[in-house]
Order: structure tokens, then C-alpha cells, then sequence
């Protein structure tokens, strides 16, 4: 996990009551980006916590906004996202990656459970529309706008007396 945008609430009171539950609203700063998706604003989540025996479940939603960039004609457009959050807390956590320490004075930090679920949320190939053409490896050209009639004879390439000679010959069976 990362250490982005501690927010810490107190749940003693939970654990002191297995089967109680309360509801919070927090807003985590998220800074996070990968490839062509970015976000780099507040997460507003709703949470609900409910105890158990030896923890606290938590889950709820966040919503927050990212920037994206279209991997295939490059346009970029803003997106609203609404990632679920579920996770255990627990006073003595399993040594698996599922279950996350309740901290000193009864303390989880959920900012760093909200910031971790939003990165995951996050695609890693966004495309602007799933039929997107994407640009013209000649010109450049965004082939959604504007379709190229095409760019003539390919330019003169050293390997281009090898361009015909496998034509004709039937590809390998699998």
C-alpha cells in the first residue's frame, strides 16, 4: 500500500461492541498516475463500518474525477469514477495481503485504503469510444475526424524485395 493521503479514523468504540455499525464521509487527496490515466484531487467516500469480533468491515464507495488520454488518437477528456471499497481490519491481521492493521489507539486508515482502490480502478488502456481508428501511422492524422485517402507508394525500403516473397506461400498450420 502506498502513503498517500493518510486519513485516520478512531474505532474503539466499534470494537468494544461486536454487531455495531456507523456511518462516515471522509475526503481523501489522491494523487496518482499511470500512463495515459491521472488523478489528482479529493475522493469524497462513504463509508460504513461495522464491527466484528477481533475488527472492523469496511466498505462504501469514493467518487472523484480523472483525466484520461485516449491510447489509440490521443484525445483526453475528463471522467467521473465511483470505485467500490471494501476491506477487514483487524486487530491482529493475517499474514495475506486481504486483511489490514487496526493501528496503535485503535486507529484504521482508511486514506490509504481509498487511495489504493481508486489506482487499481484506474484503466490502463483508456479509449475514447471502443471503435476508435486511432491515428495514422503516416501523416498522424486522428482518423475519427479526418479519414486519410491514403499516402501513395510506400517510400523505398531496403527490405522491400522481400515484400512478395512469402505472398504466396501457405502460412504454418498451429
Amino acid at each position: 500500500m502506498s502513503s498517500q493521503g493518510t486519513v485516520r479514523l478512531q474505532v474503539s468504540d466499534l470494537l468494544a461492541h461486536p454487531g455495531e455499525a456507523r456511518e462516515e464521509t471522509v475526503i481523501v487527496p489522491v494523487a496518482v498516475s499511470i500512463t495515459n490515466a491521472d488523478v489528482s484531487s479529493d475522493a469524497d467516500a462513504q463509508l460504513k463500518l461495522r464491527s466484528i469480533t477481533d475488527g472492523v468491515v469496511v466498505r462504501g464507495r469514493a467518487t472523484t474525477v480523472a483525466d484520461l488520454t485516449c491510447t489509440r488518437c490521443l484525445l483526453t477528456w475528463t471522467e467521473a469514477m465511483d470505485v467500490p471499497i471494501e476491506a477487514v481490519f483487524r486487530v491482529e491481521p493475517d499474514d495475506s495481503d486481504e486483511e489490514l492493521p487496526i493501528l496503535a489507539g485503535g486507529h484504521i486508515d482508511v486514506g490509504v485504503l481509498v487511495h489504493d482502490e481508486i489506482s487499481l480502478a484506474l484503466p490502463n488502456r483508456p479509449l475514447c469510444s471502443p471503435d476508435c481508428l486511432g491515428l495514422c501511422p503516416t501523416c498522424g492524422n486522428d482518423l475519427n475526424m479526418d479519414p486519410c485517402d491514403g499516402h501513395g507508394e510506400a517510400p523505398a525500403s531496403p527490405f522491400s524485395a522481400l515484400r512478395g516473397m512469402f505472398a504466396d506461400e501457405p502460412s504454418p498450420e498451429p
